[in-house]
């Protein structure tokens, strides 16, 4: 008995293709995007989907109800599913916010295992909010096949664990494409990656 997960990125945003810091914020998809999650949606349309899960931003909404179709089911929509929230980043370049806070910043991209804010959601908040709801998530479902559309460093910090990555090692990975596709099968408690950030469908 195996539960497959087909994890995903929303599509590309406005503020994506402006370097604008996005967590608990949002952004409309762009047309690139919508495109993406279509494309993407023709990928899944072969699979028989039992549920689908989303963050509750907007941009994940809308990547998963594309993805969603004709399927008489509706889009689970999961608080703990966001991206890492930016607090005082949100809304800001990356550029901007660089030049306030450039310790903090420093610390985030260089040292993400020594990072802490009194605004900015740590990694491992995030990573164990993360884990926490897959596992519920595979609990509810067992041998049924998933798909979860969350975000960039959420996704990352959960693909982490799967594999056992530190905290420190979080950017030695690439960025993870919008609606690239992962799947993982979950038996028995063991994780096995059949596919990982594929873009073969864009």
């Amino acid at each position: 008995m195996s539960t497959h997960l087909y994890l995903t990125r929303h599509g590309e945003t406005i503020w994506n293709t402006k370097n604008v810091m996005q967590g608990w914020k949002d952004s409309p998809l762009t047309d690139k995007g919508v495109k993406q999650a279509m494309q993407l949606a023709d990928r899944l349309s072969t699979v028989s989907l039992d549920a689908i899960y989303s963050s509750t931003s907007e941009r994940a909404i809308n990547t998963a109800e594309i993805i969603k179709r004709g399927r008489p089911i509706e889009v689970i929509k999961l608080n703990s599913l966001r991206e890492l929230s930016f607090g005082i980043w949100e809304g800001k370049t990356f550029d901007e916010n660089e030049k306030a806070t450039p310790e903090q910043w420093f610390t985030f991209w260089e040292k993400p295992h020594l990072f802490s804010s009194d605004t900015v959601e740590s990694f491992k908040q995030v990573q164990e909010r993360m884990v926490n709801t897959i596992e519920s998530i595979v609990k509810a479902h067992p041998s049924e096949n998933i798909c979860i559309v969350t975000h960039s460093i959420a996704l990352k910090l959960l693909m982490h664990y799967f594999e056992k990555i530190p905290l420190e090692k979080l950017w030695s990975t690439p960025a993870i494409p919008s609606t690239s596709l992962s799947l993982v099968k979950i038996s028995e408690g063991i994780n096995e990656f059949l596919l990982k950030y594929d873009t073969s469908h864009l």
